[in-house]
């Protein structure tokens, strides 16, 4: 999720879409710098998460009763 955050916010899918042709206020606010920017912070954020619990995961040894 966070690799589609990062990069489809700057791709044409992102406003030139189906779902917004009824919507033109919507589409042009989706398309601000601000916007893209934020989901693409987001994005590299939850990349950033991920990659974190992935380095430091560790299971606890199971006891046998």
């Amino acid at each position: 999720m966070g690799v589609l955050l990062v990069i489809l916010p700057w791709s044409l899918q992102w406003t030139d879409n189906r779902l917004l042709w009824g919507y033109p206020e919507l589409r042009t606010f989706l398309a601000t710098g601000f916007v893209r920017g934020l989901c693409s912070g987001l994005g590299i954020l939850d990349l950033w998460i991920g990659f974190r619990e992935a380095a430091h995961y560790h299971e606890e040894p199971r006891t046998a009763k």
